[in-house]
């Protein structure tokens, strides 16, 4: 129930404190996730970490390892959807997601070239934008109030820039709980459970809480899907991503399409 969830680093599992330490024993990349994170480029005669937990996407990339989680773990989103926690404490601290900022304003050209098989054309910092996108969409047009009854619980924010937030935070908790008693349930919880692949999970998750059918978005993006090299071949085989048994699951539930198309989104 609604009752038993516990953040990662609940008081009762000591061992997940995020801590960082400085680790000369790295022997690729700058930092790993974990607990404790491990960060290798350290100044030795120094006591300190140097770093900046307000304005540091290293320190986000690595901690957001340890909270990447469902229904946004979703195939092929390893590098990707950890970096929800960067953009997120860019618009708690920075006021906007400057990381995606310059490639929202390209990527109607990167959709356009590869319509049907986006993520798996392009790398991780443009498959992040997909993310962003669905956030921005949220910020303009998601109520979190249409999900509850009374005062809203502490987590949600409504300030301006951190309201879109409230959409994920929302699909993250209907994934962990079928039934929540402070959570107006529209029917059954589209989130929890549906034996699904991991990317129609998502797609049918961000519907169901958005109450929007979102099912042209995940098509044109087609997150989960990878693209394949064969000898001989002048062109990628791309194989995964979004099934006709997911775009059934999200045509069952009557949404309306968006007003605002969340593909179109190319600005902060």
């Amino acid at each position: 129930s609604g009752s038993l969830n516990r953040k990662s680093t609940d008081p009762s599992i000591p061992n997940h404190k995020h801590r960082l330490v400085n680790d000369i024993a790295i022997s690729k990349g700058g930092a790993h996730s974990g607990y404790p994170v491990m960060w290798i480029n350290f100044d030795p005669d120094s006591t300190k970490i140097a770093q900046n937990p307000l304005n540091s996407w290293t320190l986000w990339h690595e901690v957001g390892h340890n909270a990447a989680e469902s229904p946004f773990a979703i195939d092929g989103s390893g590098e990707v959807v950890n970096n929800l926690l960067g953009l997120y404490m860019q618009d708690k601290h920075l006021k906007k997601m400057n990381r995606v900022e310059r490639s929202l304003r390209i990527v109607k050209d990167q959709i356009e070239a590869e319509t049907g098989n986006v993520w798996g054309a392009v790398g991780g910092g443009i498959r992040l934008l997909m993310f962003a996108q669905i956030k921005i969409w949220a910020d303009k047009k998601f109520d979190i109030n249409n999900w509850y009854t009374g005062s809203l619980p502490s987590w949600y924010d409504e300030t301006e820039g951190m309201k879109g937030w409230n959409l994920f935070k929302l699909m993250h908790r209907l994934t962990r709980n079928e039934n929540d008693a402070a959570i107006k349930l529209k029917d059954a919880n589209k989130c929890y459970g549906q034996n699904l692949n991991v990317n129609d999970r998502f797609m049918l998750c961000t519907s169901y809480a958005a109450q929007k059918d979102f099912t042209d978005f995940f098509v044109n993006w087609n997150p989960g899907s990878q693209a394949n090299l064969v000898p001989g071949e002048t062109e990628p085989i791309y194989v995964g991503g979004i099934t006709e048994t997911g775009k059934s699951a999200v045509k069952a539930l009557g949404l309306p399409k968006p007003t605002l198309d969340p593909i179109s989104i190319e600005s902060l």
